[in-house]
């Protein structure tokens, strides 16, 4: 299955890009097998001829070379992939599966750090030709998972992030290792296993849950950082922890009482913890009047930031309404806000455009009014869909949003993929929540259902038992 990489050009997180080290001599147990030779060819190859040439060599050579030269070959390698047919590629694929079951732990980390490297088309490019490697580890690697160090884990899982495989059953026999050795693992390395396994729009719910009792105990340990990417996992995969947002609010309070603006946290950051914090429906008077008094103080913040305050000011005002009264941003600066929001949040689609234009259409054979795609609402946020009594109506009385894979959490607390609950990305989840709190009428349709139905009859039948929860609405 197909995830989201990351954007083009930036490098991984140093916490999910750190390999593991390299043995002391850099070369690993079979020195004498290390070929210096290839190593310089493949970083100087330059004309057509030369780049055959070395590819030539490393199919020869793969077979017997030293795991941690083949992942330092891989890593340089990354320039020329473009390059190469994919019969190359595949060949690469089905020698590398063939050295899994003899690499070490440690050299399998290696071999799947080498891809964290990679530029994000590289790795696209590698990925379809990659399936028999990533296989292989896949078969290999349930059966280490015990002994393996949480750094060793987290190299394999980062590079089948970067190359875009996954696999249920791999990904259970992951979720119930490390519950069972969680208390093991230091705060750091928890928190970048699970901001893998929410990159991959993953979650293990017994883990989170256990996972996120031992980071209560140890968010002083956490960098500013860390504790980013342990909330961002949390709220991406909607699971909320109460006790956890409580011990982060307690800590950046403690930070900044202690250090001030040197407390390691931006405003922009600051704004993003806050936004999480209301995703996850947690609530910490304190702290959210410290971001306020951060942002007043900043002269200039980033778009992006003001955008997550927008959604922070609807998600306090509709669900803490008598404590956030208190603190309240003004009604100026609330408008200016949602005008900022309007700007640069053009388009909430996480569905193909094709798809959303079909219910639309489907949607305007079953009612009366006018039907919208793209809708913005009164409040400010958008539906990928709306039918409205009139014309001028800011509100439609029938709101759609199409749920995709990049709305979705798949869980892995059980082998088989079949029947596994599909959970809301948190964002997603709280745009819903916020539109249903101001009385916005809202469905919700699933993509794959839309395209596995045949004709506009089976559409028009399955969209209206969907309509049917919301009342009387149809003709």
């Amino acid at each position: 299955q197909a995830v989201p990489h990351q954007v083009p050009g930036q490098a991984p997180p140093p916490a999910l890009a750190q390999a593991p080290p390299q043995a002391a001599d850099g070369r690993g147990a079979a020195a004498a097998e290390w070929d210096g030779a290839l190593e310089h060819r493949v970083m100087t190859a330059s004309t057509p001829a030369e780049i055959e040439d070395v590819g030539k060599t490393v199919l020869m050579k793969l077979p017997t070379l030293p795991p941690e030269q083949i992942a330092e070959l891989l890593t340089k390698m990354e320039r020329m992939i473009g390059m190469y047919h994919g019969e190359f590629l595949a060949e690469i694929s089905r020698l590398l599966a063939a050295r899994v079951r003899e690499c070490t732990s440690m050299q399998l980390a290696q071999l799947m750090s080498a891809f964290l490297m990679w530029k994000v088309d590289s790795r696209e490019r590698f990925s379809e030709f990659s399936r028999e490697f990533s296989a292989a580890a896949f078969a290999e690697l349930p059966s280490r998972l015990m002994e393996m160090a949480p750094l060793e884990i987290n190299c394999c899982l980062a590079g089948f992030l970067a190359l875009g495989h996954a696999d249920q059953k791999f990904f259970s026999a992951v979720g119930r290792s490390v519950l069972a050795r969680h208390r093991t693992f230091g705060a750091a390395p928890l928190a970048a296993l699970l901001t893998i396994l929410s990159e991959m729009r993953l979650v293990h719910a017994d883990l989170f849950a256990s996972a996120a009792q031992v980071l209560c105990t140890k968010v002083r340990e956490l960098r500013a950082s860390d504790i980013l990417r342990v909330l961002r996992a949390f709220s991406k995969c909607n699971v909320q922890h109460e006790t956890l947002c409580h011990a982060v609010s307690t800590d950046i309070l403690t930070r900044f009482r202690e250090k001030g603006s040197s407390a390691g946290f931006s405003t922009e950051q600051l704004c993003e913890v806050a936004w999480m914090m209301c995703v996850l429906q947690s609530y910490h008077e304190d702290f959210f009047r410290l971001v306020f008094k951060q942002l007043a103080e900043t002269p200039r913040v980033s778009t992006d930031a003001l955008c997550m305050m927008y959604e922070v000011h609807l998600a306090l005002d509709c669900e803490f309404k008598d404590f956030y009264a208190k603190f309240r941003i003004a009604a100026d600066k609330v408008q200016a806000l949602q005008q900022l929001y309007a700007q640069n949040r053009k388009d909430a689609r996480r569905c193909s455009e094709k798809v959303r234009s079909d219910v639309a259409s489907v949607l305007k054979s079953l009612v009366e009014g006018t039907v919208h795609a793209n809708h913005r609402t009164s409040i400010g946020l958008l539906a990928d869909v709306a039918a409205l009594r009139k014309r001028s109506s800011t509100d439609g009385y029938i709101h759609i949003d199409i749920d995709s894979q990049l709305t979705s959490i798949r869980s892995v607390d059980h082998d088989e993929s079949a029947n596994t609950p599909i959970m809301l990305d948190g964002s997603v989840a709280l745009r819903r929540r916020l539109m249903q709190k101001h009385n916005l009428r809202l469905i919700a349709v699933h993509e794959q259902q839309w395209r596995r139905l045949d004709d506009s009859k089976d559409k028009r039948r399955h969209l209206r038992s969907l309509l049917a929860t919301l009342g009387d609405v149809t003709e």
